[in-house]
Formats: C-alpha cells, sequence, structure tokens
C-alpha cells in the first residue's frame, strides 16, 4: 500500500474521530477548564470496537505495504546496478567498434595500395613480354639476315 492509501486511512479515521467526538454531549459543552485534571469523552461501546478495529487495519495495512515497498526498492537497486553494469558493457563494445571500424578502414587503404601495386605489375609484365616478343622478332630478322647474307655470300662467289 502506497503511502497516499496510508494517509488517506489516517485521514479518515480522524474524520471518524471527530464527528464522534463532536457528537458527545460531554465534548459539544465547553469542557475545558483550568480546574480538571484531564478531559474525558464518552463513547458508545460499538462506535469505540469499531474506530479500534478501523485502526489496526490500518496499522496492518500500513505494516503489509512496506514489506513490498522494500522488496520493490531492493529490486529497483539490483536493477540500477545491472543497468550501470550494462552500460558498461556497451561503452566497452562502443570503444572496441569504433577500433575495429579505424582497421577496417586501415585494410582497405592497404588493399587498395595493393591493388594499385597489382595493377602497375600487370602493366609492367604486359611490357616486358611486348619487349621480348620484340627482340625475339629482332633477333629471328637478323639471324634471316645474317643466313641471307651468308647465303648470298656463299651464292656470289
Amino acid at each position: 500500500m502506497t503511502k497516499s492509501k496510508y494517509y488517506l486511512i489516517t485521514l479518515l479515521t480522524a474524520i471518524l474521530l471527530s464527528v464522534v467526538l463532536g457528537s458527545s454531549p460531554a465534548f459539544a459543552s465547553d469542557t475545558y477548564s483550568t480546574n480538571q485534571a484531564e478531559p474525558t469523552i464518552s463513547v458508545p461501546v460499538s462506535q469505540w470496537n469499531e474506530l479500534k478495529s478501523n485502526n489496526e487495519k490500518a496499522l496492518n495495512s500500513i505494516e503489509a505495504s512496506s514489506v513490498p515497498l522494500t522488496e520493490a526498492q531492493t529490486i529497483a537497486v539490483k536493477q540500477r546496478q545491472e543497468l550501470n553494469e550494462a552500460k558498461t558493457t556497451i561503452d566497452k563494445l562502443t570503444t572496441e567498434l569504433d577500433k575495429a571500424k579505424a582497421d577496417l578502414v586501415k585494410q582497405e587503404v592497404t588493399l587498395s595500395e595493393m591493388s594499385s601495386s597489382i595493377d602497375e605489375l600487370k602493366n609492367k609484365i604486359e611490357n616486358d613480354k611486348k619487349t621480348i616478343k620484340r627482340l625475339r622478332m629482332q633477333r629471328n630478322l637478323s639471324q634471316i639476315l645474317g643466313a641471307g647474307a651468308t647465303i648470298g655470300v656463299v651464292i656470289h662467289r
């Protein structure tokens, strides 16, 4: 039971007491006097028992409501601790994710550089193949010219 219910029960009890006491002839007359040691009130036994019963119910409700409140507070404290742990974990994971993103960017740069190097090597290999082909053609041509010149010299003599 919440505190507002406790206050409501206390307020209703106080109103009931004031109504009962206000309707009493002894209380309605001016009983306050400096001569009397302590004022007394007259309440019928049935009303007194009802007030007493209502008071006991209110006290029992207050005591019963404090146990779930304490449990709820304990659960709230545990949940707060779990949330703090989860936040710490999320912060660590965020840091690791940022680091992984940075590593990924570095790897992409490295891969791009490697791709450029591979393209350069491919171009160099193509150029080398063309050079080798040209040199073979020059060698074969010079061999043909040399053989033709040798045959020409042999025929000419």
